[in-house]
């Protein structure tokens, strides 16, 4: 047959050229074939069938006769040309398919197959991925691969990864088709720890305010992460950010020095992390001292009688510290506020005479030293108490010359029992006078 298509069926006609006598005459043919040409009979046939590839061109294909016996002829011989049959191609698809490593744990490697239903020939074949990868089957191969790495994230949970083919080129396949199907690897989670970390300002003044910032090491999925700290406050960072903050008040007294504001994580809850912590090491923030003025303030009985006792109090703004407080009064008198306390006395007599009336009795401070204050002033305004008179008596007596010769002179003499501040005049039976 000159000329079949891929899997088809070429006949080989033997010729001889009388009708065969006496024997059949068999023909061997060079693709191991043999015709037989019966008695009577001038010619015999065989068939070939024609291979059918995914390749384009195929071969002609070619016969020709090796050896021939039988018949009753004088002289029977073969010719030896070879006979030739042209060979159509018939368009057949080859396919590339892929395949991937069906489970990986996270930060692991896929292997992507990619495998062709015939060997390459002419040229390697180029598959292009979707993730932008290509594979190179090369020439004489069925199949080529790459590896892909997976991302290990600290989150629960991890999607599959899918891949596909999105082209096929080279080879020398009649008709190369891509399967496009995706294919899917699973991939397990590997425990990862993220951590959430406190940092606070470094130094802030007396009644200043102290900013706690919570840092965490990968943005928040799933849930706010909520972050409670040993002052009681919490802290919440949102979903998509990886820090938030609180605020605290820091306390401004009166003493010198101000001790160092600690803080630190207690716990830790949230997120879609796969192994959440808190670093619970303390932070620290240096307190420096606004200067306050703390005043030491006197006050005293407010009235009290002759001869009685007045009490003075020094009373300061805060307790005391470091040190006793030593007031020093304008009377020469001090007082002490001891450690602990906010106040402290000291006692004054008052003097008791017999004259109508009595100034009243004033004091103040005159200095004020000890504590542990950053400020430690007096109030030296005057405390003045009043006096009121205690009833008194004053005697006057009358002495007289004990005797006198006649015609002499007495001599009267009037005596208080206390000096006068005012002339006294003392009238006598005799209708004298003493001053």
């Amino acid at each position: 047959t000159p000329s079949v298509a891929e899997g088809g069926t070429i006949i080989y006609t033997a010729t001889v050229g009388a009708p065969v006598t006496g024997s059949p005459v068999v023909v061997s043919l060079a693709n191991g074939q043999t015709i037989t040409i019966p008695v009577g009979q001038s010619s015999g046939t065989a068939t070939g069938a024609v291979s059918n590839d995914v390749y384009q061109g195929h071969a002609a294909v070619t016969n020709s006769i090796t050896n021939v016996s039988g018949g009753n002829y004088e002289n029977l011989v073969a010719d030896p040309a070879p006979v030739s049959t042209t060979v159509i191609d018939v368009q057949d698809t080859s396919t590339v398919s892929l395949t991937a490593t069906p489970s990986v744990a996270e930060g692991g490697t896929i292997t992507y197959t990619a495998t062709v239903g015939a060997p390459v020939t002419g040229s390697p074949v180029v598959v292009s991925l979707a993730n932008g990868q290509t594979i190179t089957i090369p020439v004489g191969q069925n199949s080529g691969t790459a590896t892909a790495a997976v991302t290990n994230d600290v989150y629960q949970g991890h999607a599959a990864v899918t891949n596909s083919i999105t082209s096929v080129s080279g080879g020398n396949y009649e008709n190369l088709v891509a399967n496009q199907a995706s294919v899917s690897t699973t991939v397990t989670d590997v425990q990862d720890t993220t951590t959430v970390s406190l940092s606070a300002t470094p130094s802030v003044a007396e009644g200043g305010t102290i900013i706690y910032t919570a840092t965490v090491g990968a943005p928040v999925t799933g849930s706010p992460v909520v972050v409670s700290l040993a002052n009681g406050q919490t802290i919440t960072i949102p979903v998509g950010q990886s820090s938030g903050t609180a605020t605290g008040a820091v306390s401004n007294d009166v003493y010198q020095g101000h001790a160092a504001v600690t803080n630190s994580i207690t716990s830790v809850s949230g997120g879609n992390y796969e192994n959440l912590v808190a670093n619970q090491t303390l932070v620290s923030t240096t307190v420096t001292d606004v200067q306050d003025t703390t005043t030491v303030t006197l006050t005293a009985t407010p009235s009290v009688a002759e001869g009685g006792t007045i009490v003075y109090t020094a009373t300061v703004g805060a307790p005391v510290t470091g040190s006793p407080v030593i007031v020093s009064l304008a009377n020469g008198q001090t007082i002490t506020i001891p450690v602990g306390q906010s106040s402290g006395t000291t006692t004054g007599a008052v003097t008791n005479d017999v004259y109508q009336g009595h100034a009243a009795v004033t004091n103040s401070i005159t200095n004020v030293s000890g504590g542990n204050y950053e400020n430690l002033v007096a109030n030296q305004a005057p405390v003045s108490t009043s006096i009121t008179d205690v009833l008194d008596t004053t005697t006057v007596s009358l002495s007289a010359t004990p005797s006198v010769a006649e015609g002499g002179q007495i001599v009267y003499t009037a005596t208080l029992t206390n000096a006068a501040e005012t002339a006294v005049t003392v009238t006598l039976s005799n209708g004298q006078t003493i001053t």
